[in-house]
């Protein structure tokens, strides 16, 4: 194992792990941090390949992990039950986050093999997540912090 598989595998383990205390825990700035870092690690992987290959299917996987990282940068929004359309667009950003990493997951899993394996379930595991967090959010005693 080299240093950069250290470093992302170690990444991801901490960054999902925050990501489910804040889902667990009703912290939506925990989620949310948790989230952007998770979603800088494949833009810098992507990167790198690109930088590597000059494959530009590495290039477009970075975008859209650097726009999944911007729209879940932690910010001060409330995304409480009264303010159902700050609920309706957190619905919407998740249900893109999630897509995107179950797209992911499935490419690493599936189609690519210069990726270990373990990337792959990462990224459904944080697919999962906010299943979990969309499917809570529906429900009438919402309330994230």
């Amino acid at each position: 194992m080299d240093a950069l598989t250290i470093f992302f595998t170690v990444g991801s383990i901490v960054t999902i792990a925050l990501t489910a205390y804040g889902a667990i825990k009703m912290n939506r700035r925990n989620l949310l941090l948790g989230t952007f870092l998770y979603s800088l690690l494949p833009v810098l992987g992507e990167s790198n390949q690109f930088h590597l290959t000059g494959d530009y299917g590495n290039l477009i996987t970075a975008a859209a992990f650097l726009c999944s990282a911007i729209v879940s940068f932690p910010n001060k929004i409330s995304y409480s039950s009264e303010n159902q359309a700050a609920v309706k667009l957190a619905q919407k950003i998740g249900l893109s986050i999630m897509l995107l990493n179950i797209l992911q997951g499935y490419i690493v899993l599936q189609l690519r093999t210069d990726v270990p394996d373990l990337y792959g379930y990462a990224h459904f595991a944080l697919a999962l997540i906010f299943i979990y967090m969309i499917l809570k959010s529906r429900s009438a005693d919402f309330k994230m912090n």
